[in-house]
């Protein structure tokens, strides 16, 4: 019979069952504790790599998110049609005007165009006018005009082209995009030259009215020519010497055409035909450039 049956116990056994029991339970507490270090290490080993896949799974979540954004915006702009592309009118010599000081609508329609009456060209310093006539059943005193300003019934619009490299005017025609390349830019802006004839006529007759007798002492004063041409004249630079080249150059008349847009895009696309254009590089490239 076990010593745990039995009712009653020598001290011997009673103390060899004493000393059982705290053996156990000293078995026990180091099973819990070699669990409680299992666990704890465990915990430990688990924590970074949780926090990793939860990271990871946070980066997945904003990379779908993202990608149903851009799905979306295809699909709000899509590409609906597709045109073939032609560079030509390279035998043209295109000029582009601005008129400064037009409205680009009067009410609200596009304002037209203005009647061209005449035009000048200067095409060593680029310089255009154009005359445009005045409407003389508004805001226009004729008497005056006659009297102090010689009869003009036009204004004057004047303004230097400005190369502009890689600029294009462009049309469509039967699905096709034509592009050609501007040659010059001007801003035209009022020229009042007969104001200025009038006040120098003035200023030239109050002088022999009324000399300066300084300005009647007899000197002796050397003067020489030179041409724009001559390499030695640097000394005008700048605006300066724009203005000198502008006052000695001489004006081509030319004459303005109405109506022959369906004439230029007819000479635009014909010479088109048979040109095949060939990029200069790569796509990859091109699209390497712009990001």
């Amino acid at each position: 019979m076990s010593v745990d049956n039995k009712l009653f116990v020598t001290e011997e056994e009673e103390e060899d069952r004493t000393q059982d029991r705290a053996d156990v339970e000293d078995e026990s507490n180091d099973v819990d504790m070699t669990a409680e270090e299992n666990g704890t290490s465990s915990a430990v080993a688990n924590g970074p790599e949780k926090e990793q896949q939860e990271q990871e799974q946070v980066k997945s979540e904003e990379v779908c998110g993202e990608d149903e954004e851009k799905e979306e915006e295809e699909e709000e702009d899509p590409i609906v049609e597709e045109f073939p592309l032609n560079i030509s009118g390279n035998d043209e010599s295109l000029h582009v005007f601005q008129y400064a000081n037009r409205p680009r609508l009067i009410g609200r329609k596009p304002a037209e165009h203005p009647f061209i009456s005449a035009a000048r060209y200067k095409s060593k310093s680029h310089l255009w006018e154009i005359d445009i006539p005045l409407d003389e059943e508004a805001f226009y005193n004729k008497d005056k005009a006659e009297s102090d300003w010689s009869g003009v019934n036009v204004q004057t619009l004047k303004g230097v082209g400005v190369e502009n490299n890689g600029q294009y005017a462009a049309f469509v025609k039967d699905m096709q995009v034509y592009l050609v390349p501007v040659e010059r830019i001007a801003q035209l802006k009022p020229f009042f030259k007969y104001i200025d004839d009038v006040n120098l006529t003035r200023k030239q007759e109050d002088a022999k009215r009324n000399p300066n007798p300084t300005s009647q002492r007899a000197q002796v004063v050397t003067m020489s020519v030179k041409s724009v041409n001559d390499p030695s004249q640097n000394r005008l630079t700048g605006s300066l010497l724009a203005h000198k080249v502008a006052d000695e150059e001489a004006n081509l008349e030319l004459t303005w055409a109405e109506g022959t847009f369906e004439q230029f895009k007819e000479t635009v696309v014909k010479e088109a035909e048979g040109k095949t254009l060939i990029a200069l590089e790569k796509q990859e490239d091109y699209i390497d450039n712009l990001v």
